[in-house]
């Protein structure tokens, strides 16, 4: 699945105002999927839910942009994630090489970083919003994520897919109590 061009988002709220946002083809899809508005972060590309979750009256594709409906009452902030995903980003000074053992600071460190948004739970993180939902949520983004996964067709969607997969699996472990640690002791198991 193309992560697609970022377009404008119109977004008209009943009876009140008309504001704006990002959408792409994967957050349209999203959308129309889970019936609630997702959007696109302008700044990391990241397709997020719209501020408040709000299910939507009208969602349209249009020519060069996008049109929302909203209820009365929906927030006029497209993004409650306006930091940056600092909850995957952050890694990107990491080194990754190829030599054994290298990619698994990767994930050490990342599961240190869910760990720590599970105890101080941030505002503007997206994995703290991950974790106010709720382990049957995060369950259900995880086969979100399988699923668009399985549908990559592009190796850099297989590559983009494949980290949302290992980032929310990680942030379901953590949420039962459990690490990625756990996972690769038993591949270790059935590998020895």
């Amino acid at each position: 699945m193309s992560l697609g061009i970022n377009l404008p988002l119109i977004v008209e709220i009943e009876d009140g105002p008309v504001t704006g946002a990002l959408m792409n083809d994967k957050s349209y899809a999203k959308s129309v999927e889970n019936k609630i508005l997702w959007v696109s972060h302008p700044e990391t590309g990241r397709i997020l839910p719209y501020k408040g979750d709000p299910s939507f009256f009208k969602l349209e594709k249009r020519e060069n942009s996008y049109y929302a409906l909203l209820p009365a009452g929906s927030s006029e902030k497209a993004y409650a994630f306006l930091v940056k995903e600092e909850d995957v980003e952050e890694h990107t000074g990491i080194r990754v090489g190829v030599e054994k053992g290298e990619h698994s600071d990767v994930l050490s460190e990342l599961t240190s970083t869910i760990a720590e948004r599970h105890k101080m739970m941030p505002e503007g993180s997206y994995t703290t919003h991950l974790f106010q939902k709720g382990s049957e949520k995060i369950r259900k983004k995880t086969g979100e994520e399988a699923i668009e996964l399985v549908l990559a067709k592009s190796k850099e969607d297989l590559v983009y897919e494949s980290a949302d997969l290992i980032y929310h699996l990680m942030v379901l472990l953590e949420a039962e109590g459990l690490t990625i640690q756990d996972v690769l002791m038993e591949l270790k198991k059935r590998h020895s």
